[in-house]
């Protein structure tokens, strides 16, 4: 996985605690499964909502996000992440 990716990740790593500390794991995995076709244009979409989202994120981090969701295997990577914060994983049942 290259820099940028990992960055990114990291970042989306944070969104998907944050969603998940909130309990809008199932809102935002809809919102996710149904952008991920448009992933580019939902993520210039994101600078409509940007005060939304300076809650989480400052600038240089709004940033990676904008760009992370702009790919879809981002997006998928995502909507994963946030199904095992909510849903727990196979590994968390087995134990």
């Amino acid at each position: 996985m290259d820099a940028d990716r990992t960055r990114q990740r990291e970042v989306l790593e944070r969104f998907a605690q944050e969603i998940a500390r909130r309990g809008m794991c199932t809102p935002a995995i809809f919102l996710f499964e149904s952008i991920q076709p448009l992933a580019f244009v939902a993520g210039q979409a994101l600078a409509f909502i940007h005060p939304l989202l300076s809650v989480i994120f400052d600038a240089p981090d709004y940033a990676e996000f904008r760009a992370a969701i702009e790919d879809r295997e981002n997006v998928a990577w995502l909507v994963g992440r946030l199904e095992e914060l909510a849903y727990g994983s196979d590994e968390d049942e087995a134990e």
